[in-house]
């Protein structure tokens, strides 16, 4: 069997609740597809787009980059969160917190890890742009802006849970 490490038990816990991860992993995959292609635009595509424009879309990819990092943001408050049953329980049998916000950080990574290979293998099939202008560095830093972005935003989600005291509701039982 060998020794429990966190990302055993970060697999473990991923393939305990399959049904949401392979949600979380679908919706990750369509917005690392948007990670990717803003990061694709932004490196060539220099103008500054209008505001006013009807195409604002089509033509900021700013505006993409914005609304893909707040998702990716809002997915990875709402997993933590959905696992703050089990870091109380966690941090009430071991009270280890850093323990616990690498465990719940190790999962968000391997969940949209795999939704930004699928992303990224979607992409070389249908290229976000003229495919001899896609870049190895396009992928490179959008996965790494990525894995930033969702190590912060559960990092300090899962940090913040730890911070609940997991006997309070036994103690006002009493």
């Amino acid at each position: 069997m060998g020794r429990i490490t966190y990302l055993r038990f970060a697999f473990s816990l991923f393939f305990r609740d399959a049904t949401t991860s392979f949600l979380h992993i679908f919706f990750s995959t369509f917005f690392a597809t948007g990670l990717i292609l803003s990061f694709f635009s932004i490196r060539t595509d220099k103008s500054v787009s209008d505001v006013s424009s009807i195409d604002l879309f089509r033509n900021s990819p700013y505006l993409v980059l914005a609304l893909s990092s707040a998702a990716l943001i809002f997915m990875g408050i709402v997993r933590t969160t959905s696992r703050s049953g089990d870091t109380g329980i966690m941090m009430a049998v071991g009270g280890n917190r850093f323990g616990c916000i690498l465990l719940e950080t190790t999962e968000l990574w391997i969940i949209h890890g795999f939704g930004f290979v699928l992303a990224s293998a979607a992409s070389f099939f249908y290229p976000p742009g003229n495919p001899a202008l896609v870049s190895v560095l396009d992928y490179a830093s959008a996965f790494l802006y990525e894995s930033a972005l969702l190590g912060l935003a559960g990092g300090c989600t899962a940090f913040l849970h730890t911070l609940v005291d997991p006997y309070r509701s036994i103690r006002r039982g009493k």
